[in-house]
């Protein structure tokens, strides 16, 4: 009889076994699909080369390779073109680099800026668009982070007739020239899906995303991608533990108070991993999570200053935040002042250009930020 029992466990214990390689089987299974047809995150075979015509005021496309990697290339422009600066949000520290290039090259370039400040408010955005098309610009910079105006900023500029380039939103009718969203959020998920594996074994993971739409489809992808990275590594999550909530201010302090009241709400979720938009409110989302002895860890996007301070200051064991993907700011005014000057000598150029991302930690960012 006692055998019998002893067989009947064991038996037991190889089908409790056997379910819970394959659930885990299934949950390795998951494969991530990129969103087609995403404007501003368009696939290398979707693009177009386009040029600008300047009868319609619109860019046309032109037959040619528009996949290959766009290379900037500055030089002394033929002539002294005026191009309008209008900055997505001077007072915030991914802008500042921008800022400073812009300022550098046009003076490299010989040629004129002439400048306003969206500072992250609609109305600004079209006020600033109004003044500088009044002053006749040759090319515009279009830094609006607001999705929901650029319909009506590039209005303004078509009226103008005036070709721009965008960051990091798309406008129509506009370059995009910003991040490759999708793949920085999944290069984000899989290094903390690799945490969440060694540190957690995967287990009773939570993701909390911090979104803000506002700021465009394509940025968003930031979100999805990094959902899509974790389970590449630790499979496929329950959807209810895939959270999402607004931090529409683009700070610290906010992320910090959204955060700290969806962990008083959400007490069951025992290992978080997390992202948002950029390095600011990622930042508060670890603070937030430090705070309240809470079980989470952050990953910035953009690694502006706000982030490589924050990576640079404390492995994450101490300040919860695992690193963050690079954008490299410091580049954004190479990129658009080159694509400028190819617009208006008439070359074709890609419709959206996106950069390479890196994953950097404390470990690693001092190879590229001392």
């Amino acid at each position: 009889m006692r055998s019998k029992r002893i067989a009947a466990v064991l038996v037991a214990g190889v089908v409790v076994a056997a379910f819970a390689a394959a659930a885990w089987s299934q949950r390795a299974a998951f494969q991530p699909r990129q969103k087609h047809g995403v404007k501003g995150a368009l696939l290398p075979s979707e693009l177009k080369l386009w040029t600008f015509d300047k009868a319609s005021g619109t860019y046309k496309a032109v037959p040619g390779n528009a996949s290959a990697p766009y290379v900037p290339r500055i030089r002394k422009a033929p002539q002294q073109w005026t191009i309008a600066f209008a900055e997505g949000w001077a007072a915030n520290p991914f802008s500042v680099p921008i800022h400073k290039g812009v300022y550098a090259l046009a003076k490299r370039m010989g040629v004129k800026i002439v400048y306003c400040d969206n500072a992250f408010k609609t109305d600004q955005a079209i006020t600033c668009a109004e003044q500088l098309a009044s002053q006749h610009p040759d090319f515009a910079i279009e830094s609006n982070w607001q999705g929901g105006v650029a319909p009506a900023l590039s209005r303004i500029w078509q009226k103008a007739k005036v070709p721009m380039v965008n960051i990091d939103v798309y406008h129509p009718d506009g370059i995009f020239f910003g991040a490759d969203n999708y793949t920085s959020g999944s290069i984000a998920g899989r290094a903390a899906g690799r945490f969440a594996k060694k540190q957690w074994s995967c287990k009773d993971v939570w993701l909390f995303l911090g979104e803000h739409k506002e700021e465009g489809a394509a940025a968003d992808l930031r979100l999805s991608g990094f959902s899509d990275g974790v389970q590449e590594v630790c499979g496929a999550l329950p959807s209810g533990q895939i959270q999402r909530e607004i931090m529409g201010a683009g700070t610290a302090d906010q992320a910090i108070t959204v955060t700290t009241d969806w962990l008083t709400a959400h007490p069951q979720a025992k290992h978080i991993l997390s992202t948002t938009i950029d390095d600011e409110r990622s930042t508060g989302v670890a603070k937030a999570f430090l705070a309240s002895h809470r079980d989470g860890y952050a990953v910035g996007q953009g690694c502006d200053t706000v982030g490589i301070e924050a990576v640079k200051s404390a492995p994450a064991s101490k300040n919860r935040y695992l690193g963050c993907v690079a954008f490299f700011p410091d580049k954004y005014a190479l990129y658009t002042m080159s694509l400028a000057l190819d617009v208006l000598q008439g070359k074709p150029v890609p419709q959206e250009v996106h950069v390479a991302h890196k994953f950097l930690t404390n470990a690693t960012i001092r190879r590229y930020y001392k």
